[in-house]
């Protein structure tokens, strides 16, 4: 995003009776800022409106109006904001000081309790999701932020599917929207009709089979992400080897959340989070 939004964000803050503290970072679409609210710090998001990207973050706002869950991001505010004849999307969400699992990941690994008590809770805000009928399809470390420190939320409902409204995604388009490195095969392969709390379950397991190995757990011995990437799409299942890490490390549960087919996977939320917290 090559706009600076930092003077429509102080405007902004003129609107709710905030001050405007500094920028947070940016990303494909959004920038967020730091803001103090009456004594309480959150983040200001902005995003300008062009096209279709206005029905996302409708549907983005919605979803997480509609959630209130201890691992799901909190939206406090949500507004158009007109300013010099151009559209503003504007949000304003709790404001998560502790981190991402990312910089976690690269300042060293993490402990098999930690990584079990991260995919737990998440595993938790997925059974959430799937009661409201929301598929979040883009779980990733860069996308799990932290409270605290034992508090991991899921944040950035940017490409949320609600599985009752019609789909967003052309039929033409050969891969679906995501992060493809952490992509489960139905999106890589636009496969709508098999998009459900499943693919999200691919996501998180992939996420922690990254914690625990520290790599992805279809790259190939000497292989790159790219690669990694055409496993998945191509279906190909885990390797022995990375089965047996998985087991060795008392995490064999992942495996089947990691199967190639959605039908392959756990069925129910429920299932997912028992196999998780039994395995120990």
């Amino acid at each position: 995003m090559a706009t600076n939004l930092e003077g429509v964000a102080v405007e902004v803050c003129k609107q709710l009776s905030a001050s405007f503290e500094r920028a947070l970072g940016a990303g494909a679409h959004k920038q967020a800022f730091l803001i103090d609210q009456r004594g309480v710090k959150r983040a200001l998001k902005i995003a300008p409106v062009s096209g279709e990207l206005k029905t996302r973050f409708e549907r983005e706002s919605t979803a997480l109006l509609d959630c209130c869950h201890p691992a799901i991001a909190v939206l406090h505010y949500v507004a158009s904001h007109l300013e010099s004849g151009c559209e503003y999307w504007v949000t304003v969400e709790e404001y998560l000081s502790a981190g991402t699992l990312a910089q976690r990941m690269a300042q060293g690994g993490l402990s098999a309790t930690e990584i079990r008590h991260i995919g737990i809770a998440l595993a938790n805000a997925l059974a959430h999701l799937h009661d409201r009928g929301l598929v979040h399809r883009d779980i990733k470390p860069a996308n799990i932020l932290f409270r605290s420190e034992r508090e991991p939320v899921l944040t950035d409902f940017g490409i949320v599917r609600m599985l009752g409204e019609p789909s967003l995604t052309h039929d033409f388009m050969a891969q679906g929207p995501g992060t493809p490195l952490y992509a489960a095969p139905e999106q890589l392969l636009n496969e709508k009709a098999s998009i459900d709390w499943r693919t999200d379950q691919f996501g998180l397991a992939l996420v922690m089979t990254e914690c625990i190995l520290g790599r992805h757990p279809f790259v190939p011995d000497g292989g790159s992400q790219r690669e990694a990437v055409m496993s998945v799409a191509n279906r190909v299942p885990l390797s022995d080897q990375t089965k047996a890490l998985l087991i060795g490390a008392r995490f064999g549960c992942l495996i089947k959340a990691l199967a190639p087919w959605p039908v392959q996977r756990y069925r129910w939320p429920a299932e997912f989070v028992k196999a998780l917290s039994e395995e120990v």
